[in-house]
């Protein structure tokens, strides 16, 4: 049991030292300390997640030219609605959170290169394909779902994020348990964040 919690936490806690630590050196803006924790720590989960893949090895299920625009379509759709209801939470309820603003506040450039590209690889390496990945093999489908989704929600720490970050957890561990193929929740979760990014733009 003991191993099992630790096969889990590990992956996100060097997440989070990597994040403090940017944070601490206190190098370029929100969105450039993001990205740079995302670089740095991305060869490692990739190297543990190509590992864990050689010993419980699935077969990939083909994705059609279709499927990748509904993809594409459901994560701006997605995130154009939860960020509208995200404004009527602040606006009526005045939650906030800070980190979400110091991001979109961040230069645009290191939104785009962190926020649409290298945190949504890193992010979905250690929740879908090593957290995620893991929570399949200890428990049923439907609990690694939630389970996997409330890890991603609470990781983001601050109630706005979690409120936002939950119903997205369940469906980027969906789309990973249906293709088996993590490309496909990396693309709707770059799709998401640059759909914020071009949100709070305008």
């Amino acid at each position: 049991m003991e191993y099992k919690i630790i096969d889990l936490v590990f992956p996100i806690l060097v997440h989070f030292l990597a994040l403090q630590l940017t944070g601490i050196l206190g190098i370029g803006d929100a969105a450039f300390q993001t990205m740079l924790a995302a670089v740095i720590t991305m060869p490692l989960f990739f190297w543990l997640y190509r590992k864990d893949q050689n010993l419980w090895r699935k077969e990939k299920r083909k994705i059609t030219w279709i499927q990748w625009i509904i993809v594409i379509a459901a994560a701006a759709g997605l995130n154009i609605l939860f960020s509208a209801l995200m404004s009527f939470l602040v606006s009526d309820y005045g939650i906030t959170s800070e980190s979400q603003d110091a991001l979109l506040s961040s230069r645009m450039l290191f939104q785009i290169l962190g926020m649409g590209i290298a945190v949504p690889v890193t992010e979905e390496l250690i929740f879908r394909g090593l957290v995620y990945r893991k929570l399949e093999r200890y428990v049923s489908v439907k609990k690694a779902v939630l389970l996997g989704a409330a890890i991603f929600a609470v990781y983001h720490g601050n109630l706005l994020q979690i409120l936002f970050a939950f119903p997205m957890g369940i469906i980027l561990n969906l789309l990973y348990h249906r293709f088996e193929d993590l490309r496909v929740p990396v693309l709707f979760h770059a799709v998401s964040n640059l759909m914020a990014v071009l949100l709070a733009a305008i």
